[in-house]
């Protein structure tokens, strides 16, 4: 019987484990995500790198999209306020 192999490449990235907390709208209409990773706040736009490994996709009112800079491991956040 053949056995099937395992995909090759890279294994996936770990998830994602940034909360969306908040979200802050400025007067021109910019939306400023805000997220935790556990200890602190992390806040960003659509676009931005953070912390020198996700990008921010989408900001919306009641979830944001995130993944690695590479585009792997996309992950849609709910808002959750805490």
């Amino acid at each position: 019987a053949m056995i099937p192999s395992a995909p090759s490449g890279p294994p996936p990235p770990p998830p994602i484990t940034l909360k969306y907390i908040g979200l802050v709208e400025k007067a021109d209409g910019t939306k400023i995500a805000v997220l935790s990773d556990g200890r602190r706040p992390i806040h960003g736009v659509e676009g931005q790198e953070l912390e020198g490994q996700y990008r921010i996709l989408k900001v919306g009112l009641e979830s944001m999209e995130i993944a690695y800079l590479d585009g792997r491991g996309r992950r849609t956040i709910p808002l959750t306020g805490k």
